[in-house]
């Protein structure tokens, strides 16, 4: 009989039973966790698609039995001899479910969920086995980053963590995400339960488990370097060349040089941009921008159209509509490789590279890197209005006419307490694609005026910045305005890091400075608001004068942060707040005014 160490066994596991009653390590010489905004992005989009598919308004917590499941893909674990279980593949998608897990565990108290119709999510987040109570991820480094998330969540986020590791850095970077991506449809009262039940009973992954090391990682291996199956984009090279060469022998070549070309620059994108799959980002955005018509209506139970296919099956949706795009003949399918995925894919990389490094003419794409729409709408929207006739100049005037819209649009809607999530501005977005495609650049920037004159009017832009209480997206508020007001330093160097002398979103007065002559909910207010923070040095954070009452701390901001601190004599924190508050607004206005 073979001995156990060479046992191998996988079974399908629905997500409460990954985390029930396990206790998971990894070992130290594993990578750390390093997902980043468009992972999370990515999973709450895939997640929360897939649950809308099978819910109906008012949906009870029992119908979750009949909907579907969605499949996650696999698990790679090695158990040891005292039952000890490592994590050899799946830590980064194991910590990004915990740290889901971990929001709706607040969403559902914030909400006051009734505790009948609520997820237990403590059993899923802690487990007792062997005598103790850890983390069902239990991982020394990031332990008590992960408690803080679960005890108090908020003081975590504002607090200087520049000393943190990349992993825990990541974690909280992360979790910030989905508090910003969670689709406002599902966070509520009614649905919240419905999706938390689908979540643990209807996600599933594969376990495979191992009983030595060696094993464990041969798996692993195997299934990342061998046992793949094509993606989409080598599903769509294969059906394209296939079609240069179809009947035409002559074309043979030609094949030849596409396929040479198509591996090169798939290469090329999967380098440049550091991510396996930015190809197939490439392609949903290149097609989207170009070539979709339709999108899926509201109504249930409706199908799939243009917009959402292609981000599904986008090599099947080339097929089925190949005359729409312009293919019939073998050299259309050729030039189609040779010049237009040449063209689209090199306007791509541009892109990219302007939202990681500084230039002087497309600055927006930088400056808004940190906190914006998800790449599977702005990519659209940038390449949209480009085409192959235009010129470097207007290929470089239309990315930045874009790219400053999509600035606007992220933070007006924030200022306006709204939110940037996929699912609540999609098809908005989707339809300006459509308006936008070809557009020459007078007409562009007509339509994104007018676009943008239609978001100002909705609602009074700044009348929420008390209510935002919105800890990621506070330090990149006062990053622009420092930034707007003294831009001879990077940009970057305003954001959150590790560096010593690194800006830290600090809180300006405490609630006992506020007095007690108003009711809570206007104390509450005004303690949240915007105008309450501030960013300060890292290195100046011991000498804060916490407690020295409100004009000793008006000083020491007047003298560390003259750019921030309004020009006010008072010893009253709310005069000070409001105060401040009229000039962001100002300030704001001047920043994302769209016709400047």
């Amino acid at each position: 009989m073979a001995h156990i160490a060479n046992k191998v066994d996988a079974k399908d596991k629905k997500l409460f039973e990954v985390f029930s009653g396990q206790r998971y390590k990894i070992d130290i010489f594993q990578r750390e966790y390093r997902w980043q905004r468009t992972h999370i992005e990515s999973l709450i989009s895939d997640l929360t698609t897939s649950f809308l598919k099978s819910y109906n308004e008012g949906d009870s917590i029992e119908e979750c039995n009949s909907y579907d499941c969605y499949y996650m893909g696999p698990i790679v674990l090695c158990e040891g001899d005292k039952g000890d279980l490592s994590i050899v593949d799946g830590q980064q998608r194991l910590t990004s479910l915990t740290l889901l897990l971990i929001y709706i565990y607040h969403q559902q108290k914030a909400l006051g969920i009734d505790e009948n119709v609520s997820a237990d999510i403590d059993q899923y987040i802690y487990v007792k086995k062997g005598g103790k109570k850890t983390l069902v991820l239990d991982i020394e480094s990031r332990n008590t980053i992960i408690k803080n998330l679960i005890d108090n969540p908020s003081t975590l986020l504002y607090e200087n963590n520049c000393n943190q590791s990349e992993s825990n850095q990541n974690i909280i970077n992360r979790y910030e995400d989905i508090c910003t991506l969670f689709p406002n449809e599902i966070r509520t009262k009614d649905v919240l339960p419905v999706f938390a039940e689908w979540l643990m009973h209807k996600i599933v992954l594969v376990e495979v488990r191992a009983y030595n090391t060696e094993n464990a990682y041969t798996i692993f291996e195997t299934m990342n370097n061998r046992g793949l199956t094509l993606n989409p984009t080598e599903i769509l090279k294969g059906y394209l060349l296939s079609k240069i060469v179809e009947n035409h022998d002559e074309f043979e070549t030609k094949a030849e040089e596409a396929n040479t070309f198509w591996i090169n620059r798939i290469h090329l994108i999967k380098n440049t941009t550091e991510y396996s799959e930015s190809d197939l980002d490439f392609f949903r955005a290149w097609l989207r921008a170009k070539y979709a018509e339709t999108q899926r209506a509201k109504k249930i139970d409706s199908e799939n159209e243009d917009f959402e296919l292609i981000g599904t099956q986008f090599h099947s949706w080339v097929k089925n509509n190949s005359k729409k795009i312009g293919l019939q003949k073998p050299e259309d399918y050729y030039y189609f490789i040779r010049s237009d995925f040449d063209f689209y894919s090199s306007i791509y990389l541009q892109i990219h590279h302007f939202k990681y490094h500084y230039e002087v003419n497309q600055e927006y794409l930088y400056i808004n890197a940190p906190y914006t729409i998800a790449d599977s709408l702005s990519f659209p929207l940038l390449l949209s209005p480009v085409s192959k006739i235009d010129n470097e100049e207007e290929i470089e005037k239309k990315i930045k006419t874009v790219s400053r819209y999509i600035d606007c649009f992220t933070n007006i809607r924030m200022l306006q307490n709204r939110t940037i999530t996929q699912s609540s501005i999609r098809n908005n977005l989707y339809e300006l694609v459509k308006k936008i495609r070809n557009n020459d650049t007078d007409s562009l920037l007509a339509t994104l005026q007018a676009d943008y004159n239609g978001l100002i009017s909705s609602s009074d832009i700044y009348s929420s910045l008390q209510y935002m209480n919105n800890s990621g997206y506070y330090h990149y508020f006062y990053a622009r305005i420092m930034y707007y007001l003294d831009s001879t330093n990077d940009f970057k160097s305003y954001l959150r890091n590790r560096k010593h002398d690194s800006y830290v979103l600090t809180r300006v007065f405490p609630m006992e400075d506020f007095g007690n002559q108003f009711d809570e909910p206007t104390l509450y207010a005004y303690f949240n608001s915007v105008a309450n923070y501030t960013l300060l040095r890292r290195s100046e954070l011991g000498d804060y004068p916490e407690g020295g009452g409100v004009s000793e701390i008006i000083s020491f901001l007047r003298n560390r942060q003259p750019l921030l601190t309004p020009e006010i004599e008072t010893d009253s924190a709310m005069e000070f707040i409001l105060t401040q508050e009229e000039r962001l607004k100002i300030l704001s206005k001047k920043i994302w005014a769209f016709n400047r």
